[in-house]
């Protein structure tokens, strides 16, 4: 069970009492569990100069407990510059808070359940080396209102030495801290004012650990209440005697297991029996004699005379020279249906969402400038498809040019910087590098061709009603190889409406579909 301690000195003190906390078996401490008044978002402030190991296994079992208590729980790393959840819990760092804020990602990408946890976790993601934007970010308004819309708990995973733990505050209010029981003065100090000290959770001692950084004072407050003593006659009948403790050497080894491997707390914290498989009725016995009726008697007699006209008729013609077969009707002329055809390959290819925005034209010309940009940058960066579409922004249309077709935002900011030092794409033009990359999903999807060529000539043709078409290699389910046709890149349908009623006018398929297409490796 956990060790609850009172506050010591300091009657100001905001600080709640330290609370020994073990992630391995125990129940979350009361001052720690869910509170469906306060459900979120709650920063888990940890001393980055404690055990990491406990510190994110005790975040990940404030997660799980949340979570088991019937609230949806997402829990997201902030600790960008030395991440260490995903590690704790057996997930790769794919796209995270970073990806999420900066360059563009949706929370639903980022967003991955942990496998025997229940709850989510929003990995760091990509590095940056500016993790205090993230933190001051006007995005977190909307995250944090839409997670209370959605009736869902964000627990935030924030070292305490982070420079802008501040701005937080303005979306975020309640803490528990994650630290040593000896550095309450300091986490005191740290923690901006307006935030609420919800609880302080402390590592257990733990055999052949270093002593604390302070000395524990002995004061009788600050120990178990010792029982007070109970006549023979009013105490209860003794249990039998707890089994020897594990050696130290055992108790050593099994100081820490991976947080996959964590017991999941049961929401209920009640023992269950598996229901018996029968009702407990007795089942009727069978006698060992049984006459048969009547009815079935008749039924048996019947089916025998049936099987004997069948093989009369089978086998007679072979047995008596005399006897002839019945004339039959001619053999139909008809033959039987061969197999049936195989089913038609389907598009198997890797999701490739990024883009990076280039430039954007308005106009009667703005189509045709639109174009030759985009072949400029597909003659500066061959095998990088180039997308111009329109788009509608505040009542006005716009032909935007983006590149690539990527499938993680670490491949985008290597060609945004290509784009960059080429004088291609301009990151004032969107306020900032960041916003040049953006996940756009969907496309047109305008036909699939067996080669090159035959894309390409279709591209032309279309060029002429003014519609740009992008060819894109795409694996198809039975290992071929088709060249489809890709027009525009939309964040959602709504974004895509110009472009459909452009499709319509033209009497083209409008069937707007996600980006695939050769997997990274095998890129050509």
């Amino acid at each position: 069970m956990t060790d609850p301690q009172t506050a010591t000195g300091n009657p100001g003190r905001r600080l709640p009492p330290p609370t020994f906390f073990d992630p391995t078996f125990e129940r979350l401490p009361a001052a720690a569990a869910f509170d469906g008044e306060q459900p979120g978002p709650v920063l888990l402030l940890f001393d980055p100069r404690a055990d990491r190991r406990w510190v994110a296994d005790a975040a990940i079992a404030l997660a799980t407990g949340w979570n088991a208590a019937g609230r949806r729980t997402v829990l997201a790393d902030l600790s960008i510059e030395d991440p260490i959840l995903h590690e704790r819990v057996g997930v790769p760092n794919l796209d995270g808070v970073v990806d999420l804020f900066l360059y563009g990602a949706s929370l639903a990408r980022s967003a991955r359940p942990v496998p025997g946890r229940g709850f989510l976790l929003i990995t760091a993601g990509t590095y940056t080396p500016e993790p205090d934007a993230i933190l001051r970010h006007p995005r977190w308004e909307k995250i944090v209102a839409g997670f209370r819309e959605a009736q869902a708990s964000l627990l935030l995973f924030v070292p305490l030495d982070t420079p802008e733990l501040a701005s937080l505050g303005r979306w975020a209010s309640d803490v528990v801290v994650l630290g040593e029981r000896g550095d309450g003065e300091l986490f005191e100090s740290i923690v901006p004012p307006d935030f609420h000290l919800r609880a302080w959770l402390t590592p257990p001692a733990r055999p052949g650990a270093e002593p604390p950084r302070v000395p524990v004072p002995s004061t009788p407050a600050e120990r178990f209440p010792e029982p007070e003593p109970v006549p023979p006659w009013k105490a209860p009948p003794r249990e039998p005697a707890p089994p020897p403790p594990a050696p130290p050497a055992a108790a050593e080894a099994a100081t820490y297991v991976p947080a996959a491997e964590l017991p999941v707390p049961d929401p209920q914290w009640e023992e269950t029996v598996e229901p018996e498989p029968w009702t407990g009725k007795r089942r009727k016995t069978i006698p060992k004699e049984r006459k048969l009726s009547p009815t079935m008697l008749v039924l048996l007699v019947i089916l025998f005379i049936v099987l004997a006209a069948a093989a009369a008729v089978t086998f007679l013609p072979d047995l008596l020279p005399g006897w002839e077969r019945p004339a039959t009707a001619p053999a139909s002329s008809t033959r039987l249906p061969g197999r049936r055809p195989q089913a038609a390959a389907l598009p198997a290819g890797t999701a490739r969402p990024y883009s990076v925005y280039v430039r954007a034209f308005q106009g009667d010309q703005g189509y045709d400038a639109a174009v030759r940009l985009a072949k400029q940058v597909e003659g500066a960066f061959p095998g990088t498809a180039a997308y111009v579409f329109p788009e509608e922004i505040s009542g006005m249309v716009y032909y935007k040019v983006y590149a690539g077709m990527l499938d993680d935002t670490v491949q985008a900011a290597a060609l945004r910087t290509q784009l960059v030092a080429a004088h291609l794409a301009n990151p004032d033009d969107v306020g900032g590098p960041a916003a040049l990359i953006q996940a756009r999903p969907w496309t047109f999807d305008l036909g699939a061709y067996p080669t090159r060529d035959a894309a390409d000539r279709r591209a032309a043709e279309l060029a002429t009603a003014a519609i740009y078409a992008s060819p894109t290699a795409v694996p198809q389910s039975d290992g071929s190889e088709r060249w489809t046709l890709y027009a525009g890149a939309y964040p959602d349908s709504v974004r895509a409406e110009p472009m459909k009623k452009t499709l319509q006018a033209a009497r083209l398929p409008a069937r707007l579909v996600q980006r695939v297409g050769r997997a990274p490796a095998t890129s050509k």
